[in-house]
């Protein structure tokens, strides 16, 4: 396989394979591999059926899901395969497979050399768009009646703004500040390559696809959040969401605002996972996901 690097040239090339199977798990788009390419060492591949996804961190080569059919599962598999034991020489190992592909996987018979491992810190949560818009219920009363005293307390001295190129250089000075804050919490040690990540788009804003939007406390840039959307299956990814957590209720009116101006026609809302942290797990619980977005790590056997 030829293996390239993941540019914000070839975004045309992942939606073609994504729209091929329903895949609501983060890493199946192209702007979450975009952010995390080098942290990775990501490189993709294609073929007639399939997108192929191949890392190697720290000494060890694996590969992602493969973005391909249904029924193209089984054969993408036998590629891989081939590609890990003759290509390269060494086990193969796949990492961040969704409950579909398990299912097909094991129903061909393709995994009694490997053993199979839930991943609960990776798990994304996946919610009603529309419940997160208008925080109906009371299940979510408690972030509504936060929206509402955010805005009282704050009122003249907010607004909305659908950011682009040109706030480039506030939402990094913005982020950098943010991460300082932060990095004691890093228990996965991927602050720094969000941040490259972050960078990255950024300096590429002319040519990725993306939303972005941030909420200006007396003019100033207090909050951001950066999105993608699929509308094969209708559902808005949240990649990024940053705000200023001395400010309460910003975070709850951001992540309600950037969906309402962003993604009106979302009916399906992925937060990504939470990386095993307490407080993030917690925060996301609270929202009320309608489901775990479930992914499971592929060991091949020695």
């Amino acid at each position: 396989m030829e293996l390239q690097p993941i540019s914000p040239f070839v975004q045309d090339i992942f939606r073609k394979y994504e729209a091929m199977r329903p895949c609501f798990m983060s890493e199946g788009h192209f702007l979450n591999q975009f952010l995390w390419e080098n942290y990775y060492q990501t490189r993709f591949a294609t073929d007639d059926i399939a997108l192929y996804l191949f890392f190697q961190r720290k000494g060890e080569r694996g590969a992602f899901c493969p973005l391909c059919s249904v029924d193209d599962l089984p054969e993408a598999f036998h590629r891989m395969e081939q590609q890990f034991h003759e290509v390269w020489n060494c086990p193969m190992n796949v990492y961040l497979i969704d409950t579909l592909t398990k299912d097909v996987w094991q129903s061909a018979g393709l995994l009694s050399h490997y053993t199979l491992e839930a991943d609960r810190d990776s798990a994304d949560y996946i919610y009603d768009a529309d419940k997160l818009k208008t925080l109906s219920g009371r299940a979510l009363h408690k972030k509504k009646n936060l929206v509402n005293a955010f805005q009282r307390e704050y009122e003249g001295q907010f607004t909305y703004e659908t950011l682009c190129c040109s706030n480039i250089e506030e939402v990094k000075d913005f982020h950098e500040k943010w991460l300082d804050e932060r990095r004691i919490y890093d228990k996965y040690n991927c602050i720094d390559n969000e941040e490259e990540g972050v960078y990255r788009l950024l300096g590429n804003c002319q040519s990725i696809d993306c939303h972005m939007g941030g909420i200006r406390m007396n003019g100033k840039l207090a909050a951001y959040t950066i999105g993608s959307y699929c509308p094969s299956i209708q559902c808005a990814f949240i990649h990024i969401e940053k705000a200023d957590s001395e400010i309460k209720g910003l975070y709850n009116y951001i992540n309600q605002q950037f969906l309402i101006h962003e993604f009106p026609e979302a009916r399906y809302v992925n937060r990504e996972d939470d990386l095993g942290q307490e407080n993030l797990r917690q925060a996301k619980l609270s929202y009320k996901p309608i489901r775990l977005e479930e992914k499971f790590y592929l060991r091949e056997k020695s």
